[in-house]
């Protein structure tokens, strides 16, 4: 990215986050002291002290350092602590200049709708930089570097890439990849992407010299990751498992505590709520076929446990008497014209918070697979049992990025979605899950 480019980036980020500043801090004025006039008849003094100190506390924190290649985790982490820093020294300042300060009920309403605001602002620059300006440079050969190559171009479409395949005999390494160089990037490429299961030695000294000259380096997983929100299960072993970051949840006691606590609320009010859902729904399926209202089947649980999970029943009698178990489809035949209507709208699903109750399930997790379809895809992806590390949930990360799994590939791609939600997994995102599965459902409800 040209300098020119980055100083205009950066004006743009202060720009706007002095805009937000003024923004929440009247907010919290009007809120407070309903009289937006107050922010600078009454607070000016202090209004001038924030618009110095916020921008300074978020330079020192390096937020505005303009690096699209940079992780997700990091573009959030470096705003919100310039945040506190700022919001600490200027409580500081107040206190020892009682004159020029906030009221602690405007300063504190700010504060909260800055720690909301200002993070997603940050994060949908980095995003649009990185969709525009990122050059990347893969290196490796064959299939990796075509499945690298397409979520590039998915993903970040305008980002401009190159191959170099160090081990072959194609072109000479560029310039920059000379590991006793002085200024190995040369502004050449943003990204360095090891596009390859492994690497020769000589290769892996290069790019660790190209980190240590400031150059991002990624491997496949970490590009998926950052660009796809999912991780590519053909390419993930028990290397990859020992050294990736994240899992930190999975063995978190106050995150088990506090996620079964919100998923016992949230079953009993579904229960008391879906009450009248599930007696409609009950009505519906009788007048449609006389058959069953409930449907139960045996599912993978949590530590591979088998339990049978229970929905309304939108399927034909005995569908599977004469296929065996077979994947269902979007417009599957065995379907019935309730059930179609009950799919769309999840209120099958509503059942499940029984599960919930029971401890079997979460609200959110990987959707638990019936046996005979774990198993194989247990022999085929040896990562395939890291979903059995958790409660499996009625929606999760994979159902809200993929339509209905109606084959061993569309499983795979669900699994690649299910693997980002355990090593993200957090009660924030928790909740972005089930805020886009009830837009989901809301979509659905509104194309009837």
């Amino acid at each position: 990215m040209k300098a020119s480019m980055k100083t205009k980036i950066k004006l743009a980020l202060l720009a706007g986050d002095l805009l937000l500043l003024t923004l929440c801090l009247a907010a919290g004025t009007y809120i407070r002291l309903q009289d937006f006039g107050l922010l600078y008849e009454e607070y000016g003094s202090a209004w001038a002290l924030c618009l110095a100190i916020y921008p300074l506390s978020l330079y020192i924190t390096r937020s505005y350092e303009v690096q699209p290649e940079a992780s997700t985790i990091e573009n959030l982490r470096r705003p919100l602590l310039g945040l506190v820093v700022a919001a600490t020294a200027t409580s500081f300042i107040f206190f020892f200049a009682p004159d020029i300060r906030f009221g602690r009920g405007v300063f504190a309403i700010a504060n909260f709708l800055l720690l909301l605001l200002l993070p997603g602002w940050r994060l949908g620059v980095f995003l649009r930089l990185r969709r525009r300006t990122l050059t990347i440079l893969l290196m490796g050969s064959g299939p990796s570097v075509d499945i690298a190559r397409q979520i590039i171009g998915e993903f970040s479409p305008l980002s401009k890439t190159s191959v170099w395949t160090p081990d072959g005999d194609a072109a000479p390494a560029p310039s920059s990849l000379n590991p006793h160089a002085t200024a190995a990037r040369n502004g050449e490429f943003d990204l360095l992407v090891l596009a390859a299961s492994s690497l020769e030695p000589s290769s892996m000294r290069k790019a660790a010299a190209l980190r240590l000259q400031g150059v991002t380096v990624w491997n496949l997983p970490r590009l998926f990751s950052e660009f796809a929100e999912r991780l590519p299960a053909r390419y993930l072993d028990e290397h990859w498992v020992a050294t990736a970051e994240g899992f930190r949840s999975l063995n978190e006691r106050s995150f088990q505590v506090l996620k079964r606590f919100v998923d016992i609320v949230l079953a009993i009010g579904g229960l008391i709520l879906g009450s009248p859902l599930l007696a409609l729904a009950a009505v519906c399926i009788k007048i449609d076929d006389g058959g069953k209202v409930f449907y139960s089947q045996e599912r993978v649980g949590k530590g591979g446990k088998t339990f049978r999970v229970h929905k309304l029943r939108t399927m034909v009698g005995r569908a599977e008497d004469h296929t065996g178990p077979v994947w269902a489809v979007r417009d599957d035949h065995r379907v019935t014209r309730v059930g179609r209507w009950l799919r769309k709208l999840r209120i099958d699903e509503i059942p499940q918070t029984w599960n919930v109750l029971r401890g079997e399930m979460s609200f959110v997790g990987p959707r638990p697979e019936r046996p005979v379809f774990a198993e194989a895809l247990q022999n085929k992806y040896a990562v395939y049992s890291l979903r059995h590390l958790v409660r499996p949930g009625i929606t999760g990360w994979a159902q809200v990025r993929c339509p209905y799994a109606a084959s061993e590939d569309d499983t795979l791609l669900k699994l690649e979605y299910d693997l980002y939600y355990l090593q993200n997994a957090s009660l924030l995102f928790d909740i972005r899950i089930i805020l886009k599965t009830i837009s989901t459902v809301a979509s659905a409800w509104g194309s009837r």
